[in-house]
């Protein structure tokens, strides 16, 4: 710890620091995807087919994790880590963002697949 600067400051700046990291990163992620899909849609007419029929598990599912993600991360940033009870369990920290990604997760991917 530096003098002059308290550990909740530290703790503070490295959460913006990773959280505007995790941003980058979703984003390039992101990207990346979009133009794999793309180059592989347009170049090879079998991989086209199967994007089009299985559109919902190739594109989604990685869009339901990632916005899980983003949930997540958001929820930390604005009220400091997640901490939840249910159903006889207590999750703090890293159990509780873990808990509440896969529950998100499973959220959306149940609705895509209502929806599709």
């Amino acid at each position: 710890m530096t003098e002059g600067v308290s550990e909740s400051d530290q703790e503070r700046r490295v959460r913006l620091v990773s959280f505007y990291l995790a941003i980058v990163a979703a984003l390039a992620g992101s990207l990346i995807f979009a133009w794999v899909i793309y180059v592989v849609s347009t170049e090879f007419a079998y991989w086209q087919e199967i994007l089009n029929q299985h559109f919902a598990a190739i594109i989604g599912l990685p869009g339901a994790a990632a916005v899980a993600f983003a949930i997540v991360v958001f929820l930390r940033q604005t009220d400091g880590p997640i901490e939840f009870e249910g159903l006889g369990f207590k999750f703090k920290g890293a159990a509780g963002q873990v808990v509440m990604w896969a529950l998100c997760f499973g959220v959306i991917a149940t609705a895509i697949k209502l929806c599709w």
